[in-house]
Formats: C-alpha cells, sequence, structure tokens
C-alpha cells in the first residue's frame, strides 16, 4: 500500500456496535449538508428500534435511518456521534452530527 493508494470503501457498523447508542440523550444535532451544518433541534435521543436508528429532538422525529449499511462511530471527543446512513422515505444518504446531553451528577 502506498502513500497515494485508493480510499477503502467504509463498511457497515455492526448491529452490536450500534446499540451502544440506543439510549444516549442528545443536547443537540446537526446534519451534514454540501458542506454545511444545519441545526436540527436541541434535547433528545437516539434510539435503535427494530432495523433503524431514529434520532428525536424537540419530540419529533429528525432523522431515520436503516442499520444495514449504516456507518455510525463515536467523536474523537467521546462528546458525540457521527451517523451516516440511507433515508427509508427518500433513498436518500444522510449524515448527521449528534453531541450527547451532559448527565446530572
Amino acid at each position: 500500500m502506498g502513500l497515494f493508494s485508493k480510499k477503502k470503501k467504509m463498511v457497515e457498523t455492526p448491529m452490536k456496535e450500534l446499540l451502544k447508542f440506543h439510549g444516549k440523550g442528545v443536547s443537540y444535532a446537526v446534519e451534514r449538508v454540501n458542506g454545511e451544518e444545519i441545526n436540527l433541534g436541541k434535547q433528545g435521543g437516539i434510539s435503535i428500534v427494530g432495523d433503524e436508528i431514529v434520532v428525536l429532538l424537540n419530540s419529533h422525529e429528525v432523522f431515520r435511518c436503516k442499520t444495514k449499511g449504516a456507518i455510525a462511530c463515536e467523536l474523537m471527543s467521546g462528546n458525540g456521534c457521527d451517523i451516516k446512513g440511507i433515508d427509508p422515505l427518500t433513498n436518500q444518504q444522510r449524515h448527521i452530527i449528534c453531541f450527547y446531553a451532559k448527565r446530572p451528577h
């Protein structure tokens, strides 16, 4: 492998790893669209429901994607996660970043 080798295709995140995000509280989330960040809302959570990842903010569903083919990982800072997946309604790739809510002591 050289310095200028082709990029490897990302592999979907296994269900065991996705389940680590289930029940996480979210303080706010943004969606990446064409290099810009669009605010999706505040105060909510992440759920794995059947074969879908669902993010609720302000008591509204703001993101849903199939677990099959989804890529999710924690941010390097550990204070949030990055989720990419296909929206089942529009069949479009979506990319959101959720920042975890701070837990009271």
